[in-house]
């Protein structure tokens, strides 16, 4: 769990957002670093089992019990390093992995449910003609993961940093994922830049970019919570 005491920092509201979170990234750059380093090694033996060897289903189900609470674990670290707690060490991400293991395991199992259906709507697309019920299938599919996705941009630092439960912090996560869209948006926004930018540079940059892309999320998440309580000013 992080202690969520920000009583020392700088004030952020929608006008020092920007900048104070550059300025996390920038002077937090080593612990962002390494844990967007060890969230790559334990999602490795998942996306080796899907992309190298193709067994994508399984891959997919592996990547549900080893992605999702490595990514609470990046979180966690990231937000430490956000409100300046002191340094922590590789062996704090695999305490935060086992701490947050059950709830990570949930919430990849939830992301997996409409990876693992549009792997099994796909050969229908290969058929002449393509039946409506792929279609549907499909765009079905990428609506609810896109969903989730957004929703997890509000679930992983709230469970991180009040230790709550999945189903309070989806529950939470909705109502601010709607109340703010425009920060949903500008967050949905930036990882499809850094993704973007990935493929046109290198796809090793995908190592670093999560983690970055982290440092926005967790102080959007703070953002919201002073924007709800009033104290964005």
């Amino acid at each position: 769990m992080v202690t969520l005491d920000d009583k020392d920092l700088p004030i952020l509201n929608p006008n020092t957002y920007v900048k104070e979170t550059a300025m996390a990234l920038w002077y937090g750059m080593p612990r962002v670093l390494l844990a967007g380093f060890l969230f790559s090694l334990v999602s490795l033996p998942a996306l080796t089992l899907s992309l190298a060897m193709g067994f994508i289903i399984p891959g997919i189900l592996l990547g549900a019990i080893t992605l999702g609470p490595g990514w609470l674990a990046m979180c966690a670290v990231i937000a430490r390093s956000i409100l300046r707690e002191p340094d922590p060490s590789v062996w704090d991400f695999f305490r935060d992995f086992g701490h947050f293991f059950l709830r990570g395991a949930a919430l990849g199992g939830l992301i997996a449910l409409p990876l693992v259906a549009a792997v099994g709507t796909a050969p229908l697309l290969g058929l002449e003609p393509v039946p409506i019920v792929a279609w549907v299938g499909m765009y079905a599919d990428l609506i609810v993961l896109l969903f989730l996705a957004a929703l997890n941009m509000y679930v992983c630092p709230q469970i991180v940093m009040y230790d709550v439960g999945v189903r309070l912090a989806m529950r939470n996560s909705l109502l601010m994922e709607v109340r703010h869209l425009g920060n949903t948006a500008g967050l949905i926004s930036l990882a499809v830049l850094l993704v973007f930018l990935a493929s046109k540079i290198s796809l090793l940059l995908l190592v670093i970019f999560p983690a970055f892309w982290l440092v926005f999320v967790i102080n959007n998440f703070r953002l919201v919570l002073r924007l709800e309580s009033g104290r964005a000013n």
